[in-house]
């Protein structure tokens, strides 16, 4: 590390962590003489796939329930990120689309794409999947309307999620009848209604509930319709888009004299989305386009069934799962463009008609088992399982170009011959079998955890493929452990430390891409590698925790260390096809890192301040902070996924009779003080703070509304990761600038 690099990185540390010890010391200092009447304490599944108190997680776990979602306004998932220290969306692939596809994911500790498990009602939502700038599928076909409750296991968690947690887990639960019938009575209805002014969208949807003896249903249907986020862009033309999406959802429950239940759930969520892009016209690669227009839609329905026992044979509990998923995109562009070197207010000459398609269907299940049982002065909580997925992958793009004078078409378009596919028609099977063991012998915990997975990759070649491609197969195991350990050397005091390893297989997309296509810059060509390795991780963790008097404080520590880490299209030469002034292509490669590490920092307070003093028996603040570095550990460079800095504070006032409520909230983005510009000096936005304030009413049982406002001092500002992919000059910067002051108002009537 440079002496330069040094000091930003010492003195922006030197200053937040200051910040950050003075905030736990004022907070240690308030509790010493404070009454003590007890703490609620949470419970979460997914730090063992089984309930079990926070207390007894060796990690770090957020909960999102119903209540607190409503209070964020969500316009949609990726909002959840928000007010969470160590959480982001996650923007993937290329940024000339400008706002077209928006963010397609969430990232965990800087690490985000397919690394993190995504998982609805448990099962998984389907994977990330981009190729060139017109070509983009998303991972976040929820709203947030059906959500009952979210779970994010921050950190590795290959142990019991195989493959794709190795970033973490966001585990997403929906509501049952029974959740939200009153006791006594039978039915339920109710109805959300939502403005918002970040995208001027408006929402609503109506949901019915009903609960007899032993059965119940739910059923619900939501609506969003709106056009681009707004920004803070200057001197730039703004990417115009409507879109509208829907989502049904049903579930039915059959529950058990003995304490078991069946349940069948679907849901099946659309987007439509109509995009007039105009920010990059005339820019880079988009030089002589004189308009770009999209017409993208993506579906997704899922169907599950749920069988579980509280008692089977040895087991305390058992549990079966079965799901049918099927997620689809269909992007269409439409070009005009001038001749190369034409003038900027020129007539188009030729007219570009592109077509992305790609389908992901998946099938799989899960068996759990749960026992509890003694061993001497030991109890343990046995927890295991196989779970086995199945998905076929089918991408394809098409188009067509038209020269505007002599009304001729052609499929070959800027050097590529279509139709064509970027990968192969791909199987991907997975199976797993893992087993977790939660032993206490007194005030210790010990949890250690072993999984076995077979992966295989199976490509198959066709018409569409290009004839001179041959795709490999690819197929293996891992075995990943985890040691966890908890002491609870006092009632109200508790510290943990883990080691958790990871994994994560070669993606199809990394072994068999293929790509071949002229651009203005030079003409580029993607490679497979058959030799690609899966990535491993290494992570040690520690935390305390204290829930006393009202308060709850967690600090943990991290360092997690890469080995074999996949960058996927890596530029790894170039090379001159055919006799002397043929073809000079750049070539393109997923590769193997040999080594990476992040380690990082995390800092979590809560606190009643009614345990201080009888006149703020109304008033509660909640503040948290994460700080992380990742380093290349070959080159000594930094890892530029690494967002920097991020800290957030919530402060709330609630009525006596609990009829309103009020909350200021703040959030401090940092400057990122090391990046790595060996390949491009990209943009790296200036720390910012904003200030965001709710209002809310209730009457009981019946009515209840939100108003908010956001980033309220309409400060311009940029978050890290939408712009790390961008140079300074280019004009998609000041389009993925935040939105400045803007208002939500939510609505929630039960009848």
């Amino acid at each position: 590390m440079s002496d330069d690099a040094q000091k930003r990185f010492g003195g922006e540390w030197s200053h937040h962590g200051r910040v950050a010890l003075g905030l736990v010391a004022l907070h240690w200092s308030l509790l010493v003489g404070a009454a003590d009447d007890g703490i609620v304490e949470e419970v979460v599944v997914v730090g063992a796939k089984t309930e079990r108190p926070l207390r007894s997680t060796a990690a770090q776990v957020d909960v999102l329930d119903r209540e607190s979602l409503d209070r964020q306004q969500l316009a949609d998932l990726g909002a959840i990120s928000r007010y969470a220290p160590s959480l982001e969306t996650d923007i993937t692939g290329s940024r000339a689309s400008g706002n077209r596809f928006g963010s397609n994911g969430l990232a965990i500790r800087g690490i985000g794409g397919n690394r993190v498990a995504l998982e609805l009602d448990g099962v998984p939502l389907p994977q990330q999947f981009d190729v060139g700038e017109h070509a983009d599928s998303g991972r976040l076909a929820v709203d947030p309307a059906i959500i009952k409750r979210i779970e994010i296991l921050r950190g590795p968690a290959s142990a019991l999620y195989g493959s794709d947690a190795i970033g973490g887990v966001v585990a997403i639960g929906t509501f049952d009848g029974r959740d939200l019938v009153s006791s006594g009575e039978r039915h339920y209805s109710g109805l959300r209604g939502g403005w918002f002014g970040v995208d001027r969208s408006a929402s609503g949807s109506a949901t019915y509930a009903w609960s007899g003896t032993d059965d119940s249903l739910l059923l619900s249907v939501g609506h969003r319709a709106g056009h681009e986020r707004s920004d803070k862009g200057r001197e730039v033309a703004a990417d115009q888009l409507d879109f509208s999406q829907w989502q049904l959802f049903g579930k039915w429950t059959r529950h058990f004299n003995g304490g078991g239940h069946l349940r069948v759930s679907a849901d099946y969520f659309a987007r439509e989305t109509d995009s007039d892009l105009r920010t990059r016209l005339g820019y880079g690669r988009f030089a002589a386009s004189a308009r770009l227009r999209g017409d993208d839609g993506q579906s997704r329905y899922r169907i599950t069934s749920e069988y579980g026992l509280p008692d089977f044979g040895w087991a305390d509990q058992a549990d079966l799962t079965l799901y049918f998923q099927r997620s689809h995109t269909d992007q269409r562009t439409d070009e005009h463009r001038r001749r190369r070197g034409a003038a900027a207010d020129a007539p188009p000459s030729t007219f570009i008609e592109r077509d992305f398609l790609f389908t992901e269907r998946a099938f799989g299940g899960e068996i759990r088992l749960r026992r509890n049982f003694r061993s001497g002065p030991m109890t343990h909580l046995l927890v295991a399982g196989v779970e086995w997925d199945r998905r076929h992958l089918r991408e394809r793009r098409d188009a067509q170009q038209t020269t505007l004078a002599t009304a001729t078409t052609s499929k070959n378009v800027l050097g590529e011959r279509f139709p064509l596919r970027d990968l192969p028609l791909s199987t991907t099977d997975k199976a797993g079998l893992f087993i977790q063991d939660e032993i206490q012998i007194g005030n210790l915990t010990f949890i250690p955890a072993l999984r076995w997975d077979s992966f295989d990759l199976d490509a198959q070649p066709d018409d569409i493929l290009a004839a001179h491609v041959t795709p490999v197969d690819r197929d293996g195991g891992e075995l990943t452990l985890r040691l966890g350990a908890i002491w609870q050397f006092r009632e109200d005091w508790s510290a943990y430390a883990h080691y958790a390893e990871g994994f994560r297989n070669p993606p199809a997309k990394d072994v068999n891409l293929f790509l071949d296509l002229v651009t203005f810059a030079g003409d580029a060509k993607a490679l497979p590698n058959p030799d690609l390795q899966a990535e491993h991780l290494r992570n040690l963790e520690a935390g305390i925790r204290l829930r006393r008097y009202g308060s709850a404080i967690d600090v943990a520590v991290y360092h997690a260390r890469y080995d074999d880490f996949i960058e996927s299209l890596a530029l790894i030469g170039s090379q001159t096809t055919g006799a002397a002034g043929g073809r000079r292509l750049s070539l393109f490669q997923s590769r193997n890192l040999e080594k990476a590490s992040i380690h990082g920092v995390e800092l979590r307070l809560q606190q009643s301040l009614g345990h201080f003093h009888e006149a703020l028996q109304r008033w509660q603040i909640e503040g948290g902070l994460h700080w992380a570095r990742g380093e290349n550990d070959v080159t000594d460079r930094p890892l530029n996924s690494v967002n920097p800095l991020k800290a957030v504070s919530r402060f709330r006032w609630e009525s006596e009779s609990g009829t309103a409520a009020s909350e200021l909230r703040v959030t401090h983005y940092g400057k990122q003080g090391r990046a790595d510009f060996s390949d491009a000096t990209f943009f790296v936005p200036d720390a910012a703070t904003i200030v965001d304030f709710v209002f809310e009413w209730r009457r009981p049982s019946h009515l209840q509304w939100r108003f908010g406002v956001y980033n309220a001092a309409g400060k311009r500002y940029w978050r890290y990761a939408d712009v790390r992919r961008l140079t300074a000059g280019d004009p998609q910067v000041e389009a993925a600038s935040q939105p400045g002051a803007h208002a939500a108002l939510t609505v929630q009537f039960d009848l």
